[in-house]
């Protein structure tokens, strides 16, 4: 998969869900469309920091570690620049930004690793 089709596909899933998640919670913030966009930007952010960590990462610490603290660490600063953009509260920004990561990570292991 080259970098380009991963940041897609981590889009096209990431923002809808997080405009979903923050609909269907009617959370207070700037709106769920802007919650869905800021979770495109953070997207857009930090996959190519991701990408390159990953490439550095999976040889000297194996696929599934490497996975694991790349996408715990990609949470975390996409859930802050979810609640800074969208104004939501961080532990909400949290939420949104796990569900998000998780359903694209899942994506993209379903569409590549079969």
């Amino acid at each position: 998969m080259i970098e380009a089709t991963a940041l897609a596909i981590s889009a096209a899933v990431e923002a809808p869900l997080a405009a979903l998640i923050a609909y269907a919670a009617r959370w207070p913030c700037r709106g769920p469309l802007h919650v869905g966009l800021a979770a495109a930007v953070a997207t857009a952010v930090t996959h190519p920091q991701l990408w390159e960590a990953a490439l550095w990462a999976y040889p000297r610490c194996g696929y599934w570690p490497s996975v694991i603290g790349l996408e715990a660490a990609v949470i975390a600063v996409e859930a802050l620049l979810i609640a800074w953009m969208a104004a939501l509260a961080l532990h909400r920004a949290l939420i949104v930004s796990l569900a998000a990561n998780i359903a694209s990570c899942a994506a993209g292991l379903l569409i590549f690793r079969t």
